[in-house]
């Protein structure tokens, strides 16, 4: 099961985890989760995934031509704790805001 959280859900993250572990995934082991965040231009994006990289995530930046942005991924390996991804949330959203962006928030894959 994939679960989406989206930075507009107040207190999702952690009704989303509850969801990942009524899938069955073992939330004491560590989970791939991918954070997706888009900006108006190259620079902005590659500016964004140099903020990211420095908080340990595997980047990509690629072009969306059919909605004219650009689009940063961020790969981060860890364990589903609520507070972590709530403040990952807080930075994310700010770096997002300082490049002109949006932060559309995560996704994650059950592991078992």
């Amino acid at each position: 099961m994939i679960l989406r959280m989206t930075p507009a859900d107040t207190s999702a993250d952690g009704a989303a985890l509850a969801r990942l572990a009524a899938s069955g995934a073992d939330l004491s082991t560590l989970h791939r989760f991918e954070f997706l965040l888009h900006f108006p231009t190259q620079f902005t994006a590659d500016e964004a995934a140099l903020k990211l990289e420095a908080l340990a995530f595997a980047t990509t930046v690629s072009q969306d031509t059919r909605q004219n942005r650009w689009e940063v991924l961020g790969v981060k390996r860890m364990y589903p704790v609520e507070s972590d991804l709530q403040g990952l949330r807080d930075k994310l959203q700010v770096i997002a805001t300082e490049g002109r962006g949006r932060y559309e928030g995560w996704l994650a894959k059950a592991a078992r």
